[in-house]
């Protein structure tokens, strides 16, 4: 029971993440938390990538492993985001 509720967490940290993130472009929910979205990954992404390492360690299986592939790709997003941001529209 532990062993998938690592893995469920591992996926549901970048899954609630991504419809920040989502949200924040879109602006489909109207929110005042601003740049928020796109810091956030850079602290709750590491502890995802972690959780996903320990559940693969622990039985090896697919969901741990998406969980952690899921939260590098969400670590990395908002720095290709203000890369591309930065390029095509300047400062």
């Amino acid at each position: 029971m532990v062993k998938k509720l690592i893995s469920v967490g591992s996926i549901l940290i970048p899954t609630v993440l991504t419809i920040l993130i989502v949200n924040f472009l879109f602006d489909i929910v109207p929110l005042n938390i601003q740049g928020l979205p796109l810091v956030l990954p850079f602290v709750i992404c590491p502890i995802g990538a972690v959780l996903g390492l320990i559940g693969y360690k622990m039985n090896r299986d697919n969901l741990a492993r998406a969980g952690m592939i899921f939260n590098i790709v969400l670590f990395l997003f908002p720095i290709a985001f203000n890369i591309i941001g930065t390029l095509s529209g300047g400062v």
